[in-house]
């Protein structure tokens, strides 16, 4: 929770700053995906859910539209984590960015449904490529530090297994 609270000050503070072409880089989403894939689809869909949650909160939206689209997200990371390792170099830019791309389109059919502006298609596709490319940039570095987040708390749990 606390890892989503500081991605979305991030989110909030820089994200719209470097935003082009509309898109921009959704650091929540990539630590929601990233958290996804280390639990089960429940978690990770309870998860996306607080993530979409904070953004909703923090963004200004309606309220519940990116919560709705995260969870659905969240949840799919939750289902592919049981399958899919992302051990390699290349294994969470593209997950990441195949996140993004969902919950972006998901996102503009809930908007569509409760009658909120969506963007034209190339205008929705523009900026979907943008905001996976940042999210896609940014992932091997929140991948890898929750890798080392997860090693450095489960350190106390291995000395104590070895003791005798």
């Amino acid at each position: 929770m606390a890892l989503l609270a500081a991605a979305a000050v991030v989110e909030g503070a820089w994200g719209w700053r470097l935003g082009w072409l509309g898109g921009a880089p959704e650091p929540v989403l990539v630590v929601a995906l990233a958290l996804g894939l280390r639990t089960e689809p429940e978690g990770a869909a309870a998860v996306g859910f607080t993530a979409g949650l904070l953004q909703d909160l923090f963004g200004g939206g309606p309220l519940g539209l990116l919560a709705t689209a995260k969870l659905w997200v969240g949840f799919a990371a939750g289902t592919l984590g049981r399958t899919v390792v992302l051990d390699s170099t290349w294994g969470p830019p593209v997950f990441v960015a195949a996140g993004t791309a969902l919950s972006r389109a998901l996102e503009a059919v809930l908007g569509s449904i409760t009658s909120q502006p969506v963007p034209p298609l190339a205008t929705w596709a523009q900026g979907t490529l943008v905001a996976a490319w940042w999210n896609a940039l940014t992932a091997p570095l929140v991948f890898a530090g929750l890798r080392k987040v997860g090693n450095w708390r489960a350190r106390p749990a291995r000395a104590r297994q070895s003791e005798p």
